[in-house]
């Protein structure tokens, strides 16, 4: 009864103590749509927001927008020439019109004040028509002829939560979490760019007491980099700089939890800090093969070391919309069949890598730890189930960093049912089994998400994690039981 209080009073504190924020973040600003085109509930991505991840942040405009561009088209037949659809690669937003560079190069761009003339109106329809236009004002010819993003492509996320604790026994903390600076886009759909720089971070278990700074907060730059599209004309995308190399089929912010990530992409081995998801300096090549396959590997830069980590992911997807946001072609003379319905993703990844003191000092030999991980995930979805399958084996050879360390071999998976209860109202139900050679867990993490405005979601979770530690004293029983009360917005 007391849990029960605790959670529900948690809830409104969080929900009252946040300022309604009806702004929206960058790429919605630049590109004219709705939070929920990409997402299912904010920052989880749909089919649609992973074409525009996989796209170097270049919008498409098709799936939910195909049916209103053909409206257009066909309730302005002056600018029907200039407004509609071109086909291929050329209809992204930002990849340039020729015509409406050449009219600027000429002089012929309209001013926002001066009235429309009956000798143009095709060429008024298209600058207003204009990506990022917003409210219908053209651009100014040096940001059009350019390719700066006319808006300034800033946004901020922020995260609060509230923890019951009834392990360190009976602890409710409530505190903010982190605040991070996002900044994203492309410029012409010719080279995409993004970057995180994490303004405030905090633990759960950090110091509570506001006269003292927090040990475990920090500023610090998450993901940095630029992606050359198309480089030379190929397929490849060339992405450098620092970011999550490319391996399953979920980012560490893609899930409805605010708190738990998924254990496969999140846990180490002894003392090395390596784990799957977290940033590193990387180059990457990617690109998409026939619209449903996507192939990306990568070279990893540390410090102080002589040696490179090297990793390669792959993924295939099946029904629903494609890596290029095309809807399936859909026969309405037939009867529904299951796979209508069915969306079905399946990738795997390999990373080869070591870490360890540094090998650049001479004549010092140094305490490194060599590692591999391979992984599979899957993503099925039918209606307003989903259903997400994640995998790893992974082998250190010195995870303690020592000179005596015996090999260790680890074993992860994840399993995760969500059901859509309403549009902007989804449950989860997460299942994860860990041996890292130092303990055997499993765990169970339901999870209630609701988003009462499109770029600010509320969650509920709870964790439950038990298993047994191994310590040379003894075994030692894990007994972890948390709850979570979380809000994420992005303005």
């Amino acid at each position: 009864m007391k849990l029960l209080v605790s959670l529900v009073t948690g809830i409104l504190l969080l929900v009252f103590y946040v300022a309604p924020s009806h702004a929206i973040p960058a790429f919605t600003r630049a590109n004219n749509v709705e939070c929920s085109t990409c997402h299912t509930i904010f920052p989880e991505l749909n089919e649609y927001g992973e074409a525009f991840l996989k796209n170097s942040y270049v919008y498409s405009g098709k799936g939910k927008k195909k049916t209103a561009e053909k409206s257009k088209v066909a309730a302005d037949p002056v600018g029907a020439k200039t407004a509609a659809v071109p086909s291929g690669d050329s209809d992204v937003k930002g990849d340039g019109n020729a015509d409406l560079l050449s009219k600027l190069k000429a002089g012929m761009m309209i001013s926002a004040d001066a009235p429309a003339t009956a000798s143009a109106p095709a060429q008024n329809a298209e600058l207003e028509s204009s990506p990022g236009a917003a409210g219908g004002e053209p651009k100014s010819e040096g940001v059009a002829l350019s390719g700066v993003p006319e808006l300034l492509p800033i946004s901020f996320t922020a995260n609060i939560h509230g923890t019951y604790n009834r392990s360190q026994p009976n602890e409710f903390d409530l505190s903010t979490r982190s605040l991070k600076l996002n900044a994203g886009g492309n410029f012409k759909g010719k080279a995409g760019f993004f970057g995180t720089y994490l303004l405030y971070t905090e633990n759960v278990g950090g110091i509570s007491n506001t006269g003292q700074t927090p040990t475990n907060t920090k500023s610090d730059i998450g993901e940095l980099f630029v992606i050359w599209r198309h480089a030379l004309d190929t397929p490849i995308n060339l992405k450098v700089g620092r970011f999550q190399p490319k391996l399953g089929l979920w980012k560490s912010n893609n899930k409805l939890s605010t708190a738990n990530s998924y254990a496969t992409y999140k846990y180490t081995v002894g003392n090395s800090p390596f784990y799957s998801e977290q940033p590193q300096d990387a180059v990457e090549a990617n690109m998409i093969i026939a619209n449903r396959l996507f192939i990306a590997g990568g070279v990893v830069n540390h410090k102080n070391q002589n040696t490179k980590d090297w990793y390669v992911h792959t993924s295939v997807k099946v029904g629903g919309a494609d890596y290029l946001a095309n809807e399936p072609d859909i026969d309405l003379n037939k009867e529904d069949s299951i796979l209508d319905y069915l969306t079905l993703t399946v990738g795997g990844y390999g990373y080869v890598g070591t870490n360890g003191e540094p090998n650049t000092v001479a004549g010092v030999i140094p305490s490194q730890n060599e590692y591999y991980r391979a992984g599979l995930d899957v993503d099925l979805m039918y209606k307003l189930y989903r259903l997400k399958l994640s995998g790893v084996i992974g082998n250190d050879n010195n995870s303690d960093l020592t000179y005596s360390q015996p090999e260790v071999k680890t074993y992860v998976a994840a399993i995760e049912g969500q059901y859509t209860i309403l549009q902007n109202l989804i449950g989860s139900l997460r299942f994860e089994y860990q041996d890292d050679g130092v303990s055997i867990s499993r765990c169970y993490i339901p999870t209630l998400a609701y988003a009462p405005i499109e770029n600010m979601k509320v969650v509920v979770g709870y964790k439950n994690r038990t298993g047994i530690l191994y310590e040379q004293a003894g075994n030692k029983e894990i007994a972890e039981k948390i709850g979570t009360l979380g809000v994420t917005f992005s303005f």
